[in-house]
């Protein structure tokens, strides 16, 4: 039962739980993607287990609500909402999950294992090597962005992409460049409370 992995707030579990299946839950902190049928949304996931999750969210879903769910290593899954305690929310998978590739650094392809990307539209201002110049983000994750830009860059450059509507300033490198589309890497991850402001525009 999902109350045995991931307690609710209001809820202890009772003595004769079984302790192996309790000791299934992960603590994590890993952003995530739920899409409530309409939007994108991110969320924040405390802990994890097969059968569901904890996380702290965006918005606030209502009990019995169905979710669509993506993490890092979880590819998209539906989850059902079976408690809410503020901002905070328990989620219960309609299907068991396997969560070894979720603590993978890499996928089974070989590839570096990213967080969920979601796309947006946002103005950016981006200096790089004594550069400024106007930018648009298409898409963005807690680890990085994807630009477009009618100036050249290279790979390597590190530099700050700024966020003149939401105040906010990131460092990063250059990771890729494909025609006047780069990629670039955050230095450090993106907050919960930063991404969701970008979300919504």
């Amino acid at each position: 039962m999902f109350y045995q992995t991931i307690p609710s707030p209001q809820t202890v579990p009772s003595a004769n739980v079984d302790r192996r299946e309790a000791a299934r839950a992960s603590t994590v902190l890993l952003i995530g993607k739920v899409n409530d049928g309409m939007n994108d949304n991110a969320c924040l996931v405390l802990n994890l287990s097969e059968y569901g999750l904890m996380a702290r969210m965006s918005f606030t879903p209502a009990v019995g609500q169905a979710l669509e769910i993506e993490l890092r290593g979880l590819p998209r899954c539906t989850a059902h909402v079976r408690w809410v305690n503020g901002m905070k929310a328990g989620m219960q998978f309609v299907e068991k999950q396997n969560l070894e590739p979720v603590f993978c650094q890499t996928s089974d392809d070989g590839q570096i294992a990213r967080a969920p990307r979601f796309d947006v539209t946002l103005d950016a201002v981006v200096r790089l090597s004594g550069r400024q110049f106007k930018a648009k983000i298409s898409n963005i994750s807690p680890g990085g962005v994807r630009l477009e830009a009618n100036v050249a860059v290279e790979p390597g450059q590190t530099g700050q992409i700024l966020l003149p509507g939401h105040q906010i300033c990131l460092f990063g490198t250059v990771r890729w460049v494909e025609g006047n589309a780069f990629g670039m890497h955050f230095s450090t991850p993106l907050p919960l409370g930063n991404l969701r402001d970008c979300l919504e525009g």
